[in-house]
């Protein structure tokens, strides 16, 4: 009887080690075959439109135009007068069309579904 206690607590503890082996070496062999995970940049880069899509098509600017002269005919009928219509123009105008056509470049770009 001794032998067996003997044999049964080191089998038991040899049985636990095994199996922990096991595990280790199929979460091993899984981890094998499995591709890397992609970093920020490589998710960036998948988002991006495909090359069949023009970078730069011939309406990108116009949200841009559209915003900067709606703000700027809102500025020039409130405060009144042409002046003001054209320095709006020039600024905030110019500011607001080059931030609305980046804006509307990377949504183009991005391919968010």
């Amino acid at each position: 009887m001794a032998g067996n206690e003997g044999t049964g607590d080191g089998g038991d503890a040899s049985g636990r080690a095994s199996r922990r082996d096991g595990l280790a070496d199929r979460s091993r062999d899984h981890s094998d075959d499995a591709a890397p995970r992609p970093g920020p940049g490589d998710l960036v880069r998948s988002a991006l439109a495909d090359d069949k899509d023009p970078r730069l098509p011939w309406w990108l600017p116009l949200p841009g135009l559209a915003v900067a002269l709606a703000w700027s005919g809102w500025e020039g009928v409130v405060a009144g007068g042409t002046p003001t219509f054209v320095s709006t123009l020039l600024w905030p105008g110019s500011g607001v069309f080059v931030l609305t056509t980046i804006a509307t470049y990377f949504g183009w770009q991005l391919d968010i579904d």
